[in-house]
């Protein structure tokens, strides 16, 4: 979202209070047993889509508004099959035939609860295919010794850097390059976080998030952060507001920028209109891709709404920060891996 659009928050939260929450489960893990994301998504990706007051006959109905491509995606409320035609309905007397759309598939991704697992420093393959060689570099005598795909989660032993730049060790014999792994190291607590304080590390340089109790990790996992051009604002930040659900839009048809996101679901606003939030329309989590905001997947979105403060009355859908009920601490920086310093933070792991 638009920094300038942050005040129209405050609208939102206060139709947004009144309208009961959804149900929401008892296990705040990855292992959540609800849908992936609250509603069925769509995006408008090829042509202009009209919206109709009411699903019926298209000829016969003059229309609502237009729907733009490429960067539109709508949330389904229902489906309704009418004189033989899908239609969807997206918002209140709007209907869009389905086959004008193309049904999202939200990422399933998701980071690790660091325990007895996991420990930093670990790193994400953001390769489609990484080959694992036996010593670092290619070489004829090197052949791949396996292959891992996107998003695996590797164990960071070390690294030698040769010709071709820097190897990771991740294992006896095993090594991948630098280029195709993000990796999470334990970042000091800011002085302003008290050290049993919840708080968030987001590093623009990794893309990667960690969640922390004090100075321990407990989660970790990768993000999108703002484009070189819509950069992510970097310093120490707190949640000022958390939202189920709120439709984000921004940019213009002249400057070929506009964008429209239905319902985008658990979102922190930590900075004006700036925030944490699901992202359903992408599956390229460790790369920028938004417009300044920090996207997460489904999964990690939901897992973190429930951690992090302030805490969600029950039956609402929305909650500003206050002094009673604070907002979890959000720190944004730009900090290139450093193994020699990750094994000396506390929870490390040679």
């Amino acid at each position: 979202m638009k920094r300038w659009m942050w005040s129209f928050v405050w609208l939102i939260i206060f139709v947004m209070s009144a309208a009961p929450a959804w149900a929401d489960g008892e296990d705040a893990g990855l292992d959540i047993v609800e849908p992936l994301v609250p509603f069925r998504y769509a995006h408008v990706w090829s042509a202009e889509v009209p919206v109709y007051p009411a699903p019926g006959d298209p000829a016969q109905m003059a229309t609502v508004r237009h729907l733009l491509p490429p960067a539109t995606w709508v949330s389904i409320k229902d489906e309704l099959q009418v004189d033989q035609r899908v239609w969807y309905r997206i918002e209140k007397d709007e209907y869009v035939l389905a086959s004008d759309v193309l049904p999202a598939s939200p990422s399933t991704f998701h980071g690790v609860v660091l325990g007895q697992i996991y420990h930093p420093p670990l790193g994400f393959v953001v390769a489609d295919q990484l080959n694992v060689r036996a010593k670092p570099g290619v070489a004829p005598d090197s052949p791949p010794l396996t292959i891992l795909p996107r998003y695996t989660v590797v164990d960071i032993l070390g690294q030698e850097s040769v010709n071709d730049g820097v190897w990771y060790q991740i294992g006896p014999d095993h090594y991948v390059h630098s280029a195709y792994v993000r990796v999470v190291t334990a970042t000091p607590r800011p002085s302003d976080v008290a050290p049993d304080e919840r708080w968030i590390a987001v590093n623009l340089s990794e893309q990667t998030l960690a969640a922390y109790e004090g100075d321990r990790m407990v989660f970790a996992t990768l993000v999108s952060s703002g484009l070189p051009w819509w950069r992510t604002p970097e310093g120490l930040f707190r949640i000022w507001v958390k939202m189920y659900a709120g439709n984000m839009s921004g940019g213009s048809v002249e400057t070929n920028d506009y964008y429209y996101l239905q319902d985008v679901p658990w979102t922190m606003y930590f900075y004006g209109g700036y925030g944490l939030h699901a992202a359903y329309w992408h599956d390229r989590f460790g790369a920028p891709r938004s417009r300044g905001c920090v996207n997460l997947s489904p999964r990690d979105a939901r897992w973190l709404f429930d951690w992090a403060s302030p805490s969600l009355p029950e039956g609402r859908r929305a909650v500003l920060s206050k002094e009673d009920n604070p907002g979890t601490w959000i720190y944004v920086h730009s900090t290139t891996a450093d193994l020699a310093l990750a094994y000396a933070l506390p929870g490390a792991v040679p």
